[in-house]
């Protein structure tokens, strides 16, 4: 009983601080007003899940709790000693040998409908379960698939920024070429430029 009241209230513990964090910041976007839309969309979905996914953990821990609170369990529990009990072989056979084993009794129609009860509510615990683990599931998928399409974007970047460099760094090597080609011509002669004196 301890350790399912400990499960309890930490599942609800969990779920209620989870809840308090979204609200936070949920109450950030709406105060922030130059965020990218895909970026507000992914955070806006995130608080969504994760607020759905508190408010399953809550109602998994209320569950859980009153299943042991309310001597739901102590009373499944109970039944469950008096079958075995009464399915036990008896203390001393050898007292009367030749007698048959007397057969347990029946449960009562109050015992069979609490057990069909305890049943249901703990399938439904099992569903609760499985669509916390769903929705951690998609909420982790979400967050992958949102972080890679951020990575695309910064890689197709960087690669534009380097292309940009090495174009701009090719076009500074070109331009020193051509000054030095440009400063290592001679100058004409002179004598080459003079004209020739007439003749006489």
């Amino acid at each position: 009983m301890v350790v399912g009241l400990i499960l309890a209230a930490g599942l609800i513990v969990f779920g209620v601080g989870t809840a308090a964090r979204q609200r936070r910041t949920l109450r950030r976007l709406r105060e922030e007003r130059f965020l990218p839309s895909d970026d507000r969309a992914y955070l806006k979905g995130q608080v969504r899940r994760r607020l759905a996914t508190s408010a399953v953990l809550v109602l998994l821990g209320g569950m859980i709790g009153g299943a042991f609170l309310s001597g739901m369990e102590a009373r499944a529990n109970a039944i469950a000693d008096r079958q075995r009990r009464a399915d036990a072989p008896p203390a001393d056979p050898e007292a009367d040998p030749g007698r048959p084993p007397d057969p347990p009794p029946p449960p009562s129609e109050e015992d069979r409908q609490f057990v069909q009860v305890w049943g249901v509510f703990w399938i439904g615990v099992l569903v609760l379960v499985f669509a916390a683990c769903c929705l951690a599931v998609f909420d982790f998928w979400a967050t992958r698939k949102y972080w890679m399409a951020q990575y695309r974007i910064l890689k197709a970047e960087h690669e534009a920024k380097l292309r940009r460099d090495l174009a701009v760094y090719r076009q500074t090597k070109d331009n020193a070429r051509m000054t030095g080609l440009g400063r290592g011509k001679k100058p004409p002669d002179k004598d080459d430029t003079a004209e020739e004196p007439p003749a006489e």
